[in-house]
């Protein structure tokens, strides 16, 4: 056989080297759309995670401030007293409290008081703290965002006039300090309910019981 007739024998024909290039597109396009499938799941994936992370921080943030409230007032910026607590639908701050366990690794001489708070600016959470306890006309707070697309922010108080022996006399109040018989209470609730609206996963709420604060 010459060589002119193996080279025909062992090539392609153009037939053939269609149907390899038709075969070769269709798996490349499945192997793209795959691929592609599988890094849209992990985006969203990460964005969850992300979010779910988030939403855990702000109300870890939120339970050890509540759950080391201290029963101390403190005075603003405009020298008007402020409860220990204090929660409102209005104003910038939704709501504010003082807490113990400031940490002092340096051992300055300071108290172990901070006072903090919580507020919305643009549909973002932040938390708020001072420096100082009783504010000048300059004291500024410190703030962190805790979460970007919040539409809610809202609290319920379980405050206690409970008489000593019946125990009857509990009931839900949505701002603080309350008020009793058109008279604002010094005491504390008993229970805070902490809402958090967020536009793309819908309501969160969490209860935290108070420490006994004197």
């Amino acid at each position: 056989m010459s060589k002119t007739g193996l080279l025909k024998q062992t090539g392609f024909t153009l037939l053939e080297l269609l149907v390899a290039l038709s075969i070769f597109a269709i798996m490349s396009v499945m192997i793209f759309g795959g691929l592609t499938e599988v890094l849209e799941v992990r985006s969203a994936t990460n964005k969850y995670t992300t979010r779910l992370t988030e939403l855990q921080l702000a109300f870890m943030h939120i339970s050890r401030d509540i759950r080391q409230l201290s029963n101390r007032g403190v005075r603003d910026q405009f020298d008007s007293s402020l409860a220990a607590l204090e929660a409102s639908e209005i104003g910038q701050y939704k709501l504010e409290l003082t807490r113990d366990g400031y940490p002092n690794p340096a051992e300055f001489n300071r108290s172990s008081l901070q006072r903090v708070a919580y507020g919305i600016e643009d549909n973002k959470l932040y938390r708020y703290r001072w420096k100082v306890l009783d504010r000048a006309a300059d004291s500024e707070p410190v703030k962190i965002l805790l979460l970007n697309d919040v539409t809610g922010f809202n609290f319920r108080f379980l405050e206690s006039n409970a008489n000593a022996i019946t125990g009857q006399g509990t009931n839900w109040v949505t701002s603080w300090p309350s008020q009793v018989n058109g008279a604002v209470t010094n005491t504390l609730p008993i229970v805070i309910e902490v809402t958090i609206e967020l536009e793309d996963w819908g309501r969160f709420t969490r209860l935290f019981d108070l420490p006994d604060v004197i």
